[in-house]
């Protein structure tokens, strides 16, 4: 009856399991193995969760009642802005933040496989889990489905399809929400020296922040969407670059550059000049 909760509970069942992995499910005598079967379980189920949440962005309810049925309701009502925030948050809490996905170094040291010359697949399998490209996928995923092109035209009509004194989620809405989100660490100025093994910005995050600009700098392109929202998206999505860069990135170059670690640093310096590469290129296309 409610997706959401049903949606909180499924979390909180990859929790438990999570939590229990490595004292409770791999008994005496079983293979470590155990353990990375019985997180991927869990991480699927976390999956599954965030996905089905993500898809409520831009959503519509459709209806079929004829003219003149009892109680007859339109075929077409938006999805309320307070579930649609809902679900945004629901997905950023699930997906974005490393605690996420209960990772830590007790249950990464045991999550091997086993190897056997009859499955040919786990003789292929890295006995040490990919921790980044695995994350880093999920990640992709949940961004993709939030800012897909498709996501996004939907979210643009349904402003149009709601009166101006009714409360909508909005496109500038979505894209500030997931761009704060992101860049959250950039939002204060390091008090503290930072070093490779305690980084500013996590390798998780890194992977994160990186795959947004990406994201961004595709959609500033967006001639191909093939659709008349592509313009207002596009706009919109060229301020946010230029508000990362000169809100975020640039004012922490410049005035905490030696308090950063080493990875920080080079990510940091690397997105500002995408960013500015993009923003280059996009009015250059523009003019010819």
């Amino acid at each position: 009856r409610d997706p959401l909760d049903y949606a909180n509970n499924q979390i909180r069942i990859a929790r438990h399991n999570r939590d229990r992995i490595i004292e409770k499910l791999v008994k005496e005598g079983d293979s470590w193995a155990k353990t990375r079967r019985a997180y991927e379980l869990t991480l699927g189920i976390q999956l599954r969760a965030v996905s089905m949440m993500a898809n409520w962005l831009g959503g519509a309810y459709v209806y079929r009642d004829k003219k003149g049925d009892k109680g007859g309701r339109l075929p077409i009502e938006v999805v309320p802005a307070k579930k649609q925030r809902e679900a945004l948050d629901f997905v950023i809490e699930n997906t974005f933040r490393d605690e996420a996905f209960g990772l830590n170094q007790d249950l990464l040291r045991r999550m091997t496989v086993d190897k056997w010359w009859d499955d040919m697949l786990s003789v292929l399998s890295d006995s040490t889990w990919p921790i980044h490209d695995r994350i880093m996928g999920i990640q992709s995923s949940m961004l993709a489905m939030m800012m897909y092109p498709t996501t996004l035209r939907r979210i643009y009509d349904n402003e149009f399809l709601v009166s101006a004194e009714e409360d909508v989620l909005t496109l500038p809405e979505l894209l500030d929400k997931i761009s704060n989100e992101v860049w959250s660490e950039l939002q204060q100025k390091p008090e503290k020296k930072f070093t490779a093994r305690e980084p500013m910005v996590s390798s998780l995050r890194r992977n994160l922040q990186r795959e947004h600009l990406e994201l961004l700098i595709d959609l500033s392109r967006s001639d191909y969407m093939g659709t008349a929202a592509y313009k207002p998206i596009a706009n919109l999505v060229v301020e946010k670059l230029r508000r990362i860069k000169e809100d975020n990135i640039d004012p922490v170059l410049e005035t905490s550059d030696d308090n950063l670690d080493p990875y920080t640093r080079a990510h940091l310096k690397d997105a500002a000049m995408q960013i500015k590469k993009a923003l280059e290129a996009h009015y250059v296309f523009r003019q010819l």
